[in-house]
């Protein structure tokens, strides 16, 4: 299942719609190519930037390349000013972090 990590946090109006193709795009990567028991989403505001971060807990072995999908999605993130990391983490995690500079009005 996907479960919240922390407070929810809505994306900023201006980053929202790349904040919901890279959620989408990570959840669905989660589906299609992990055995994933559980995904997390954690978002926050941190030292004027809005994170995202996916994980989820079924990498398996040879798990540790990007398709297209999360690629394109890190070319919006460089159109937005911000950056998209993703890969494989300790314990058999893959995570997907999107952090993007944004001053709050």
């Amino acid at each position: 299942g996907i479960s919240i990590d922390g407070d929810a946090l809505e994306a900023p109006p201006s980053l929202e719609p790349l904040a919901q193709s890279v959620l989408a795009e990570a959840i669905r990567n989660a589906h299609k190519h992990a055995h994933a028991t559980r995904v997390g989403v954690r978002t926050e505001m941190r030292d004027g930037t809005f994170v995202l971060e996916v994980n989820n807990d079924g990498v398996e072995d040879g798990g540790e390349t990007a398709g297209m999908g999360l690629r394109l999605a890190g070319f919006e993130a460089l159109q937005a000013g911000g950056l998209l990391e993703f890969g494989a983490r300790e314990g058999g995690r893959w995570q997907v972090r999107l952090v993007v500079p944004f001053e709050e009005p």
